[in-house]
């Protein structure tokens, strides 16, 4: 196999990996069969030693249903798939536009604040612990765990994550178990602890840091692009979801994917070996070049709501948590330029994780006619 740079599909021989980064070839290969999603052999870039001591992590995370292939994946996701259904999301609109509420009136009224802790955190912990049926807690602390998993899942050879996200692991663990809502997504998986485990910490995992994401670039967008009384008016419902799908296209809080052939497969004139990792981009872009860290959001485009991107995947493994993404981002944009039509970004600071993108930090200043 020769490195190409001509080609969607291209091949870095020093790292012994695939990347797939134009669109429509990233499209055809979340849904090429003989591509595997078993990919959690994370572990085995770490040394033996440590493979003994997070045993636990490297056990639970592979039985994540996302990283499971055809029927295994299928039946494991059925087991949650009915908190999702479209009917229950709906209903959960007048509790979402509540939490909204309740955090914009946590939210500085004046002066400076940082949106993503202090508004899209605590939206996204306060959601999922809705949707689970979890008790209330800090969603710094559920933010904190989620966090941890993601570093590592981004640098699985690394020491110090694997402990810290075992950590984190064992700490989720034991909230969600510890719920004493009848209603908890424990009671609801199937499997021994192991299984229940893996099946929460996912579904806490990716309500967590992606939707959080979404909702800083979200304001990020609109603010920086003059959207503000736009999106404030609740009869432009339908440009504002409009403009979520833009910021989904342009910034997708998942950078890529990995997969696994299962045999030779061929594409685009590529041909890729039995157990080659292939990384699938989801942004249009190679994972391995330099990171666009903008200070300034790309300027709007109109038109209608486009829904072709890849940031919520595709097939069998789309998300299931996108219309509750969705919603949460709508409800933020409307009820933040409600309150706040004067507000301007201040600054920011992007994340250092190359796979789950987003902001550190989205300072926005709330008042136009405030000074330092």
């Amino acid at each position: 196999m020769q490195e190409n740079t001509t080609t969607p599909i291209r091949y870095y021989k020093e790292l012994g990996s695939w990347v797939v980064s134009d669109k429509d070839t990233a499209q055809a290969a979340l849904g090429q069969s003989a591509l595997s999603s078993r990919t959690a052999d994370g572990g085995s870039y770490l040394p033996d030693d440590m493979k003994e001591q997070c045993a636990e992590l490297l056990d639970v995370l592979s039985r994540w249903f996302v990283l499971l292939d055809g029927e295994q994946h299928t039946t494991a996701r059925r087991g949650v798939q009915r908190m999702f259904s479209p009917g229950r999301i709906r209903k959960l609109q007048d509790s979402i536009e509540e939490i909204v509420e309740d955090a914009l009136d946590e939210f500085p009224q004046e002066g400076i604040g940082d949106a993503m802790p202090q508004l899209a955190g605590v939206i996204s912990a306060r959601t999922m612990a809705l949707m689970l049926g979890l008790e209330k807690t800090d969603s710094v602390q559920l933010h904190g765990w989620a966090r941890a998993i993601a570093d590592f899942l981004a640098a699985s050879y690394r020491r110090d994550f694997a402990v810290r996200a075992q950590d984190a692991l064992r700490d989720m663990g034991e909230f969600v178990k510890n719920s004493d809502r009848a209603d908890s997504i424990w009671n609801f998986t199937s499997g021994d602890d192991r299984d229940r485990l893996a099946t929460c910490s996912l579904m806490l995992f990716g309500g967590l840091e992606t939707t959080a994401a979404l909702m800083g670039f979200s304001l990020w967008y609109v603010i920086e692009n003059g959207l503000t009384s736009l999106v404030a008016d609740e009869a432009n419902a339908t440009e504002t979801a409009a403009i979520v799908e833009r910021v989904l296209e342009l910034h997708p809080p998942l950078g890529h994917v990995a997969r696994t052939a299962e045999k030779r497969v061929e594409m685009n004139g590529q041909e890729m070996a039995p157990d080659d990792l292939v990384l699938v981009s989801l942004t249009g872009h190679d994972p391995f070049d330099p990171p666009a860290c903008p200070a300034h959001p790309a300027p709007h485009a109109g038109g209608g709501r486009r829904t072709d991107h890849l940031a919520f995947g595709h097939g069998m493994h789309y998300c299931m948590g996108a219309p509750l993404a969705r919603m949460e981002a709508t409800a933020l944009l409307t009820r933040f330029t409600q309150r706040f039509p004067d507000a301007r970004v201040q600054d920011l600071t992007w994340s250092k994780n190359r796979t789950y993108r987003g902001f550190d930090h989205l300072n926005i200043r709330l008042s136009a006619h405030e000074v330092e």
